[in-house]
């Protein structure tokens, strides 16, 4: 037997796999529907979905196994998730790979695999769908097309997973995102569902904050969230993905996945530039249909009330202070994803008592207006001086544009001292 090798990316294989929070959970019909229908359309008396970390492999479904999991050692997957297309092995016991392995010489004598890797946020190979059989088979051009297309439900089973948990929580907090999917056509729904399922809540200690989404007609990608680091170090952060539609909204959830479960490996979740370098060192745009996302990261010191943040092609955040008197945080710097090597700049700024900080997407202020042009975000900023609450801003900017829908997604958060 040979053991499979552990990729050269597999920490962040890792982080992709366990910001899904898959691992080592009961079985779900979803994904039993796809295990059971490969066994139907086959003829095979084995199907599962594994899902591979760093020792073992966990059988999110399985039809004809008993166990639901075995070692990553002697895991066939183990080897499948190290290619990019099926691994297929026709005969086990003449492959020296797998001649001697355990379930080759014991149950479920496997002489027969099939392992087609299944692709998580970031485009890295977490898991397989599998099938095994008991003797001997060939698998043919058409088969294997079959295969890739079960594959494809599979993965997007995958990646509905904070959509299927949080949806209903989600709808509670925020009843005017409820109004916003009824306008839309199923498909944005279901790309709202995924932008809007990690939206946090609001606090009132030892910060303040509020927050406003309004998705547009044509979904795009914003998304936001806020969450303690430490007992004493607050972390804010909100990303737009390019373009709209249902692409961007996945990538938006998968990006805001690892942030809120901090799941970037080797990241000092503190230091507003290694967030960055690692976002766009796990999200480059060949791996995710050319698409990017700027990105404003901060962290609050509550203590000392001194804000570290970066900025990557985003719109500077702005602070309002006690007078009245705006500064802006944040040099633009490179978006996330388009550059295999970026350099981001912190800076650094004291956010003193009876100030507010506002983080926006470019959709609030890229407004068309009574006469035809366009609104620009030093127009925009001169409104945040008076403004009272985040829906309050909203209200403002709809009373200068020439419409009252917005033409692309609207994000912002509030944070108060």
């Amino acid at each position: 037997m040979i053991a499979p090798a552990i990729p050269a990316n597999d920490k962040e294989r890792l982080a992709s796999l366990r910001s899904l929070g898959l691992v080592d959970t009961p079985p779900e019909e979803r994904f039993d529907a796809v295990t059971r229908l490969a066994t139907t359309i086959f003829g095979l008396p084995i199907s599962y979905i594994s899902l591979v970390d760093e020792t073992k492999q966990y059988l999110k479904s399985r039809v004809g196994l008993d166990f639901c999991e075995s070692s990553r050692e002697t895991s066939f997957c183990g080897h499948a998730i190290l290619e990019n297309e099926p691994l297929i092995i026709p005969d086990t016991t003449k492959d020296e790979r797998f001649a001697d392995n355990p379930q080759v010489t014991g149950q479920p004598f496997a002489r027969f695999y099939a392992g087609l890797p299944l692709r998580g946020p970031g485009g890295f190979n977490i898991g397989t769908l599998c099938l095994m059989d008991t003797k001997p088979r060939d698998f043919s051009p058409e088969n294997i097309k079959a295969l890739k297309e079960l594959g494809v439900i599979a993965e997007r089973e995958l990646h509905l997973g904070d959509v299927i948990r949080m949806q209903e929580d989600l709808l509670k907090t925020k009843d005017a995102l409820l109004e916003s999917q009824k306008q839309v056509t199923a498909q944005l729904d279901e790309a709202l569902a995924y932008v809007t399922s990690l939206l946090p809540r609001d606090m009132e200690t030892p910060v303040k904050t509020s927050w406003e989404f309004l998705p547009s007609s044509t979904l795009g990608g914003d998304s936001f969230g806020y969450h303690w680091v430490d007992p004493d170090h607050f972390a804010i952060y909100l990303l737009d993905v390019c373009g709209h539609g249902v692409g961007s909204a996945l990538l938006s959830v998968s990006a805001m996945n690892v942030l809120r479960t901090q799941g970037l490996p080797d990241t000092d979740f503190l230091e507003p530039d290694n967030v960055l370098t690692a976002l766009n060192r796990m999200f480059p745009m060949e791996a995710n249909g050319g698409m990017y996302f700027t990105t404003w990261y901060g962290v609050l010191e509550v203590s000392t009330g001194t804000l570290r943040y970066c900025a990557a092609g985003h719109p500077p955040a702005v602070i309002v202070k006690p007078d009245g008197a705006l500064e802006m945080l944040g040099a633009p710097g490179l978006p996330t994803g388009c550059f295999e090597e970026a350099d981001y700049a912190v800076d650094e700024t004291v956010f003193e008592a009876g100030s507010h900080l506002y983080v926006f997407s470019d959709g609030i202020f890229e407004v068309r207006l009574p006469d035809d042009t366009m609104g620009t975000y030093d127009q925009f900023v001169e409104t945040l001086r008076t403004m009272p609450s985040a829906s309050g801003l909203i209200a403002a900017v709809r009373s200068f544009q020439q419409n009252d829908a917005f033409d692309d997604d609207v994000s912002v958060i509030r944070i108060g001292r």
